[in-house]
């Protein structure tokens, strides 16, 4: 059931009596509800048609007003974008007449040039396409290998080349892969590998450019070259490692690569890679280092002879980097790579070295070997690696140790390779077994070209103190039948960083030492925690005695 209020209205202001509102609908003869509170009056019939009269002028009235508003609103509109109009008239009108007045005043401009993306896909040339094995052992992969020759007489931009594989009828897939190159210069070849199915057989391929094109935005440049450069071998791994300069005096270079490439005897690509230069821009007269690593698929073939190719970028203000384009960039050479010692791997600061930033190797020493027997009565040799400079600092030292007995030589050892700074006056301890030889009468070394630093060196110091040492005896069974029982020494400390930043990765070696000062045994203690600058931390180790009895304790740390 609706209940309804009754109301009357006032025909002055045609408003409802109970709520205020103006709006009315007509809800039945001589009837009329209130839009707002819903209430109801019944009038008399002239009544009525004067009500309906007046609310159908109110109602005229309301449009117009409305209509009145949106014709302002327009109007705004239209204003606003005459206004923007003539801005833009004005602005091009002022460009027009500064570049007139520019070219009258003889001022250079600069024009994007035309860019070719119609250049006939069959000028880049496939010049050498077959299957090679990749890496070696368990690793190895075959893969197809495209040598392309631009000869379309036009630099291209990034050229890509797609491989659809084939096993006799059988479409295998589709393949693409971009050349290593950023451009590609008139004349040049470039080599890439496209990835073979490994379960099956790829009788044939059919291989397609795709679109070629010049770069957007390209200058004319000089031949970058190497400041110096080193092609060199150790094992399996073939690497080149080069220093390059800017040598602009204005412009600073971004993006800047080399690509090498490895050849056999008859000419044949038997190995390549690529590698950005280290830091992303290069301010003139600044260096910077590479390496690259090369991937070889030759197998054991020689490389008799290698090449590269250094691309580069410069800097424009307001248009990012521009694309260099230097006719005739590759430098060739003639020779295979340096064969350097597996064990002794070398940083690229290492190979690159000058003579006057090499360590005179007369001035570090191996110490005679002293033999000893470990707990298990096994013979052993203790030796060190002396700094005998009094201001140079050795960085990274490490040498080879081959073991002879008589004219048998037995087991090669690596002495140095967790080391990465030996002070003037430090001492690194070295323990090694005769494990091929019933004894060893003499050592042959072979030394790892080192760098050197001046004091005090990059070296984090610290603090090491010695508070406490006590000379035990222990003993061990061996086979359940034999017992040995062996002397050692319980050491104890703490490690203080008396600096303003955090160290980590702390290495310790904690040595004994006899009556002579001579190495009895030591210890390497590495799982010290980070250091907070002005903390200290303990340390307690114990160091079995492999020779006389020891009388003092030795510290020798390691910080990065």
């Amino acid at each position: 059931f609706f209940q309804f209020k009754t109301m009357t209205i006032n025909f002055q202001s045609l408003r409802c009596s109970e709520c205020g509102s103006t709006g009315f609908d007509r809800t039945g003869p001589n009837q009329y509800t209130c839009q707002h509170c819903k209430a109801v009056s019944v009038v008399e019939d002239d009544v009525s048609e004067r009500l309906d009269h007046m609310l159908d002028q109110v109602k005229d009235a309301a449009a117009a007003r409305m209509a009145a508003e949106q014709s302002v609103r327009n109007q705004q509109l239209i204003r606003n974008g005459a206004i923007a109009l003539a801005a833009v008239a004005l602005f091009f009108f002022l460009a027009v007449f500064l570049g007139v007045f520019s070219r009258h005043d003889h001022t250079p401009t600069f024009e994007r040039p035309v860019i070719d993306r119609t250049i006939p896909l069959d000028g880049l040339k496939m010049t050498d396409v077959r299957q090679v094995l990749v890496g070696s052992g368990s690793s190895v992969r075959t893969k197809l290998l495209v040598v392309a020759r631009n000869e379309t007489g036009k630099p291209l931009s990034g050229p890509r080349i797609g491989a659809r594989l084939y096993d006799g009828d059988n479409n295998l897939g589709e393949r693409s892969e971009s050349l290593p190159v950023s451009v590609l210069q008139p004349g040049e070849s470039a080599p890439v590998l496209f990835d073979l199915p490994g379960d099956r057989t790829v009788t044939r391929q059919d291989l397609t450019p795709d679109r070629l094109s010049e770069p957007r935005d390209s200058v004319a440049g000089e031949v970058l070259r190497f400041t110096k450069v080193r092609l060199v071998a150790q094992g399996d791994d073939v690497r080149l490692v080069g220093r390059v300069r800017n040598p602009l005096k204005e412009q600073t270079l971004a993006g800047v690569q080399v690509l090498v490439m490895l050849y056999d005897a008859s000419g044949k690509v038997i190995g390549f890679g690529r590698a950005y230069v280290q830091g992303s821009e290069l301010k003139p007269g600044e260096q910077s280092a590479v390496e690259v690593r090369l991937e070889r698929f030759g197998g054991k073939t020689a490389i008799a002879a290698w090449d590269y190719r250094i691309e580069y970028n410069v800097l424009k203000a307001g248009s990012g980097r521009t694309a260099v384009l230097v006719p005739e960039r590759v430098v060739r050479t003639v020779g295979g790579p340096e064969g350097l010692s597996d064990e002794l791997r070398q940083s690229v600061e290492d190979l690159l070295a000058e003579d006057a930033e090499r360590f005179d190797l007369a001035q570090i020493e191996l110490l005679p070997l002293t033999a000893a027997r470990d707990n298990t009565q096994d013979l052993i040799y203790l030796t060190e690696l002396v700094n005998r400079s009094t201001d140079v600092i050795a960085v990274s030292p490490a040498l080879v140790l081959t073991q002879f007995d008589g004219n048998r030589s037995g087991s090669r050892i690596v002495v140095g390779r967790e080391l990465m700074y030996l002070y003037p006056g430090e001492r690194l301890p070295v323990s090694m077994y005769p494990r091929d030889l019933d004894r060893v009468t003499q050592i042959k070394t072979e030394w790892k070209p080192m760098r050197r630093a001046a004091l005090p060196g990059p070296r984090v110091p610290l603090e090491v103190k010695v508070t406490g040492t006590q000379a035990k005896t222990s003993s061990m069974v061996v086979n359940f039948s034999r017992r040995y029982v062996y002397p050692y020494a319980d050491v104890s400390g703490t490690v203080t960083n008396p600096g303003k930043t955090i160290v980590r990765k702390v290495k310790l070696w904690v040595s004994l030492r006899d009556r002579d000062g001579k190495l009895t045994g030591f210890k390497v203690v590495d799982n010290l925690p980070p250091l907070p600058p002005g903390e200290s931390v303990p340390f307690q180790v114990n160091i079995e005695q492999w020779g006389r009895n020891f009388t003092s304790v030795t510290t020798l740390y390691q910080t990065q």
